[in-house]
């Protein structure tokens, strides 16, 4: 497993330079909105992303995890690079040290227009596709942006670069299927997941996982899939009176949790990256809820980052720190608060990170109502 212990992140989106160290098994990550919290949730993905442009355009898709017909791939690849950038070249970095050694992504290249027909001819597209484009376009852009440059990525081993190229015409990308060393959650993923896929046939994580969906509804005694009319399969719950409920009739909370244990599962020895884990959650279930996910990490030996901007799920995860109980120096949160400031020159903008422990939180917490968030 590689375990995060630093990163350094340079013209990534809003960060121009951002160095975060002393990551720890939890890392809370929070701020104000727009305070660059997913773009550091995305570095985490690209660092292991490798030189692929259809793994760095499935980062690119979890923004917009809702829509299933998102085509402005190259608009959306663009502003990936840091918006003060000169846009006659454009690269950003990202740095990480781990327990396997050093990991490295850049992205760098120049982007140019070109005529519309000269766009067609080096366009990612097949044969097919463009054939296709000429009879489904009335007109062809008179001009089109093209992207022309490099990815470069190292994990523990030699740089490995790869040219790419591609224009504003281009809607898909791509690639071989690469196993992910990294998880992601987006905020709603779990309106769009298969729930149960790793869950029904471990009969020890099935058993926690009807034991958790018993504090939303008590009756609840089994979960499996059922065979619908059309002759689709269902997640469905069976409760204690044997009536089999499809997942549909109940709340984002039993969704969201099946949904965290599963990535869990797929995470197995490798990091998860949870965004917004209050999303879809009542605050009453937090400190019920929390606990189980942190010792399940632990089991299956997970790094977790976690992005939230509520103040009550952050007091319910600190809560798994036991300050009053334990006097000991092994603190297994770290907390990072990320803020957008200016820059000195009054030209721009910038990312700050304030790094501290789970323990410092909690005591100031307690003692001066400690705003976290800024």
């Amino acid at each position: 497993m590689a375990s995060i212990k630093l990163i350094e992140i340079n013209g990534l989106r809003g960060i121009k330079k951002l160095t975060v160290s002393d990551l720890s098994k939890i890392n809370l990550i929070v701020g104000d909105n727009n305070s660059g919290k997913t773009t550091f949730l995305e570095a985490i993905q690209l660092l292991f992303a490798e030189s692929q442009l259809s793994s760095v355009k499935n980062v690119i898709n979890q923004r917009t995890v809702l829509n299933l017909h998102d085509n402005s791939f190259y608009t959306s690849f663009i502003k990936m690079f840091n918006v003060e950038q000169d846009n006659k070249l454009l690269d950003f970095d990202i740095y990480a040290e781990s327990n396997k050694g050093q990991i490295v992504f850049e992205m760098k290249g120049r982007e140019k227009v070109v005529s519309g027909d000269d766009a067609l001819q080096i366009s990612t597209m097949s044969s097919r596709q463009k054939a296709t484009y000429k009879k489904s376009s009335a007109i062809l852009p008179e001009t089109v942006k093209v992207f022309s440059g490099s990815i470069i990525s190292q994990n523990g081993k030699k740089p490995i670069e790869k040219e790419i190229q591609f224009t504003s015409l281009d809607t898909t990308v791509t690639g071989p299927v690469i196993k992910k060393k990294v998880y992601y959650i987006p905020s709603f993923g779990h309106l769009r997941f298969d729930l149960l896929q790793n869950i029904v046939d471990n009969p020890e994580y099935k058993k926690l996982a009807i034991s958790i969906l018993k504090q939303f509804d008590d009756s609840i005694v089994d979960i499996c899939y059922t065979k619908a009319d059309d002759g689709s399969f269902l997640e469905s719950v069976i409760t204690e009176n044997g009536v089999i409920m499809p997942f549909s009739v109940y709340g984002d909370g039993i969704k969201k949790i099946l949904y965290i244990m599963n990535k869990l599962f797929e995470a197995s020895d490798s990091i998860l990256l949870i965004d917004e884990i209050e999303t879809g959650l009542h605050k009453k279930y937090y400190e019920s809820l929390f606990p189980v996910v942190f010792a399940l990490a632990k089991k299956l030996n997970v790094q977790l980052f976690i992005a939230t901007h509520s103040m009550e799920a952050i007091d319910a995860i600190l809560k798994y720190g036991e300050y009053e109980e334990k006097t000991n120096d092994n603190d297994p949160i770290k907390v990072i608060t990320l803020k957008k400031v200016n820059t000195e020159n009054g030209k721009g903008s910038n990312v700050v990170a304030r790094n501290v422990t789970g323990k410092y939180v909690y005591e100031n917490r307690k003692a001066f109502e400690f705003e976290v968030r800024l």
